[in-house]
């Protein structure tokens, strides 16, 4: 996506229930509707992210055609407040239709069948790796970038 993610913006609580590589934040998968909504309440505009395994080691597997990319459904040039509304309704239903087409799970160990056969060698289950990574944006930060 290339934004550089607001996302630390977002509740402490909701905060702390993500993980964090670089500026990337990323939750369980069934956490991203909650992080919708937290950046619709904080006059966030949610872009989106991609599936990605966040293995122990360190290691991301990230699914990047597993995504969803409110750039693409929603005009930029939107007052800021329907942008914020837009986005999250884009974001939420876009999100739902990618688990109605695809299996994540699956679709992980097509991708990175090696990787996550390791992680279940060392007694680890791939949908504890499973998550989201999500970005926010902030109004500032998008006038900045015109974006």
């Amino acid at each position: 996506m290339g934004a550089t993610s607001d996302a630390g913006a977002l509740p402490p609580d909701l905060l702390a229930r993500a993980s964090l590589v670089g500026n990337e934040y990323a939750w369980p998968v069934g956490a991203i509707s909650s992080v919708i909504e937290a950046a619709r309440a904080a006059n966030l505009v949610s872009i989106g992210g991609q599936l990605q395994f966040r293995l122990p080691n360190g290691g991301i597997c990230e699914c990047y055609w597993i995504e969803v990319d409110t750039y693409r459904s929603v005009d930029k040039a939107l007052p800021w407040k329907e942008r914020v509304s837009r986005a999250a309704e884009a974001a939420a239903r876009d999100l739902v239709a990618l688990q109605d087409r695809f299996d994540f799970i699956a679709e992980g160990r097509k991708a990175f069948a090696s990787y996550l056969d390791d992680l279940l060698a060392e007694g680890g289950d791939p949908a504890d790796a499973m998550c989201f990574v999500w970005d926010v944006l902030c109004e500032e930060e998008a006038l900045a970038k015109d974006c």
